[in-house]
């Protein structure tokens, strides 16, 4: 066994069972992703696992895939600040539309993610009935994968509750008014979040003030 292996066993039996399990900023690679599997979902039947600030990529993610496939105990992932591409997306996201899982709540921030996977994701909400926060923060998502997003919530997804885009560059002024569009007549989305995106100043108090009279609360 590794120094490696043996480290990352340790830090599993380390933590409480069918509870939260920290494995951030670890820089894990997805060699690793077993041990997580076998050791942390699998043995310790943890309902909430922190992978964020590791090293992990789509490859690892073909891996984890595999047992959130039938899973009914994961209910938060944290895979934020990872390297897991539109790729690695389209692959939880063809978990996310069967139904087999229970998770509720994923992060997906900082993993490179563009328009491409926006419609992965999108396609995604339209089917899945168990999630409720999407994070996509720090990602490379335009206008036209926040549109695909909120289409899907607007006329099929009814469980969401929580979006969040902050720090997605490319999306501006137009692309949050889209959501005041589309989204009026939604009523079980509670909470947006895309702020220090790319709103220009003369176009935010009147964002601002459609956000204070709208259903549910748009952070901008």
């Amino acid at each position: 066994m590794s120094v490696e292996n043996k480290k990352l066993k340790e830090l599993i039996a380390y933590q409480n069972f069918n509870s939260v399990m920290d494995l951030s900023n670890q820089n894990l690679t997805d060699q690793d992703m077993g041990i997580i599997i076998q050791h942390g979902i699998v043995g310790k039947k943890c309902k909430s696992l922190n992978l964020w600030g590791n090293r992990f990529t789509h490859e690892g993610i073909s891996i984890l895939v595999g047992i959130l496939d039938g899973n009914k105990t994961l209910k938060e992932l944290d895979l934020s600040y990872n390297r897991i591409s539109d790729r690695g997306v389209q692959m939880i996201c063809t978990v996310l539309s069967s139904n087999t899982c229970v998770l509720q709540d994923i992060d997906l921030s900082s993993n490179g993610i563009t328009d491409k996977g926006a419609i992965y994701l999108a396609n995604m909400l339209k089917n899945n009935h168990t999630l409720t926060t999407l994070v996509l923060n720090h990602n490379e998502i335009t206008n036209d994968g926040l549109k695909s997003l909120v289409d899907a919530l607007a006329h099929d997804n009814r469980k969401l509750i929580q979006l969040k885009l902050d720090f997605n560059p490319w999306i501006t002024g137009r692309g949050v008014d889209y959501i005041f569009q589309s989204l009026k007549d939604n009523q079980i989305l509670k909470e947006v979040y895309v702020k220090n995106c790319s709103v220009e100043d003369q176009d935010l108090p009147m964002l601002q003030e459609k956000a204070i009279t709208f259903g549910f609360d748009v952070f901008i």
